[in-house]
């Protein structure tokens, strides 16, 4: 069986072009490390969401202000590690994404980006009723307001998204419409920030489930 080098790899995929673009490889990705709640600018926060129905309903300032309270609670809870970006309408994304244990996440919405398929690596979320497990997928259409809540193990996901969002849409909206849910987040995240230990590699909170789940000794 013959071998072929990185080079011959290279050359070959050069032949081969899809509208999405030409091949790609990033190897053995390093987990992104977390934002520290000092590095957090509670006043400029709330740029990064669309949150009109708070602002009316509470105040622009009020709700700007309440917004960056909860972003500096959450913050070291995540993390967002890009592994494929195709930038063009309908190019492909894939990112991991981690939450450490009982991470409450807000309920959103990503109208500018498109469908989104999350498969979960390891770990588990609870979303309503259900319960997520490793190898579980769930289907976000377009501009689908979501929310769950991480297991006591923290969880993985991978995020799919292959083009067809709004271009002039926000990339991410808040839909927690009142300040008491906002506020049963903020109380929520500083609750369990003690256990909140970002994974070194992909897939290492497979280790921290089994051992919730009594599989593995806790070390």
């Amino acid at each position: 069986m013959s071998v072929q080098s990185n080079e011959d790899v290279s050359e070959e995929a050069k032949k081969f072009v899809s509208p999405r673009g030409g091949f790609e490889l990033n190897a053995n990705p390093a987990i992104v490390p977390p934002v520290q709640r000092t590095r957090v600018r509670a006043d400029k926060s709330a740029d990064g969401f669309a949150h009109e129905p708070l602002a009316e309903k509470y105040g622009a300032a009020e709700a700007r202000t309440k917004i960056g309270e909860m972003v500096k609670a959450f913050i070291p809870g995540t993390t967002t590690t890009p592994l494929l970006v195709q930038k063009n309408p309908s190019g492909m994304s894939l990112v991991h994404v981690w939450f450490g244990a009982n991470f409450p996440l807000f309920r959103h919405s990503h109208p500018k980006f498109g469908d989104c398929l999350y498969y979960v690596v390891a770990g588990e979320i609870i979303m309503g009723n259900q319960t997520l497990k490793a190898g579980s997928t769930f289907f976000v259409p377009n501009g689908q307001p979501y929310k769950y809540k991480a297991g006591p193990a923290g969880v993985e996901l991978l995020e799919f998204r292959a083009g067809g969002g709004l271009p002039d849409a926000p990339g991410m909206k808040l839909d927690e419409t009142s300040f008491t849910a906002i506020d049963k987040i903020i109380a929520e995240s500083y609750a369990n920030d003690a256990a909140w230990q970002v994974p070194e590699s992909i897939g290492d909170t497979a280790i921290r489930q089994a051992q919730v789940d009594g599989r593995l000794p806790k070390a």
